[in-house]
């Protein structure tokens, strides 16, 4: 299945969760909605990756995408040196950028320790094994990453707006 076949796909997974749930509102029709879902969360799980891998790739083409505008663009980077907020908006965009590359680099050693794990048994008994299976399990961490680049990218965003509606 091609990229953007699964994205159609987790597309309208979601779209048919949020209907369902939207939909349901008394709590004796909530067994009818959970009904409709995979037996495994296979599904569920595919959608979440999906979304995640995508959301993803935008902030860290958005924290890339802009300090690299203010290079291409002199008159936008000249604006911004002039009022002092280069080197703090730029830092924003590197920060939430950062996060996620940050967050990519935690899962990815964490679950090839889980999959080192599971094709070796004898593995399973060290503590690194243990510590990874308990990291790819916990969601907050993958929030908190992406609270931290909205955070940044909404700063210098802010920023940006208020040295150029200034003047």
């Amino acid at each position: 299945m091609g990229q953007h076949a699964r994205v159609r796909r987790a597309g309208a997974i979601a779209a048919q969760l949020w209907r369902e749930r939207t939909e349901s509102a008394n709590p004796l029709q909530t067994e009818a909605a959970n009904s409709s879902l995979s037996a495994d969360g296979k599904e569920e799980l595919s959608a979440y990756l999906e979304y995640n891998k995508i959301l993803r790739s935008w902030f860290v083409a958005f924290g890339v995408g802009g300090p690299a505008l203010f290079l291409i663009n002199a008159q936008l980077g000249r604006r911004l040196a002039e009022s002092g907020q280069l080197a703090q908006v730029s830092g924003m965009f590197l920060v939430g950028a950062g996060s996620q590359v940050v967050g990519a680099l935690i899962n990815k050693t964490s679950n090839w320790y889980v999959y080192r794990g599971a094709r070796d048994p004898v593995y399973q008994t060290k503590r690194r094994y243990w510590f990874c299976k308990w990291v790819v399990v916990q969601f907050w961490l993958d929030i908190a990453l992406d609270l931290i680049a909205v955070t940044a990218f909404g700063f210098a965003t802010w920023q940006l707006l208020t040295v150029f509606g200034s003047g």
